[in-house]
């Protein structure tokens, strides 16, 4: 029994780790989407640099959603995709928010250029969007609650 336990823990730890690291890919290839169109929308389209962080963000947002659900994370605690959709929106929210005001608050408090404050923002996102993700989306949280 004991020996089932253990094994289990680490199988557990081995999961973790191994969604963590595919979604750091992940979030490394979202984050250059992000940074990119950041950029680009600001310099080249002339859009203000917080409309831009908007912007960028919603549509790595998206790419993330697609990938995490087809490749990092198997179990699935909604079933019907559009609830899961949403409850993915609500937590993108918050990044969202978290994101934009980071990205304002460095830029026009500390006078940093936007892209600067863009690698704050992106560093404490990263965590709450994972954390989010994986604690209500892909654990039993929300299966349990339903059935209480």
């Amino acid at each position: 029994m004991i020996k089932s336990i253990k094994y289990f823990q680490a199988s557990l730890k081995h999961e973790i780790v191994n969604q963590a690291a595919k979604y750091s890919i992940v979030g490394g290839v979202c984050t250059i989407l992000d940074f990119a169109l950041l950029f680009i929308v600001t310099h080249y389209l002339g859009v203000n640099y917080i409309i831009s962080s908007m912007i960028s963000f919603l549509v790595a947002t998206i790419l993330n959603y697609y990938l995490c659900v087809s490749w990092i994370f198997k179990f699935r605690a909604v079933k019907k995709k559009y609830q899961e959709f949403l409850f993915y929106l609500v937590i993108s929210g918050v990044g969202l928010t978290l994101n934009t005001v980071i990205i304002w608050g460095v830029t026009e408090f500390l006078g940093y250029y936007f892209m600067v404050s863009k690698i704050f923002a992106t560093g404490l996102v990263f965590v709450w969007n994972f954390g989010a993700r994986k604690y209500f989306l892909h654990s039993n949280l929300l299966s349990n609650l339903k059935s209480k």
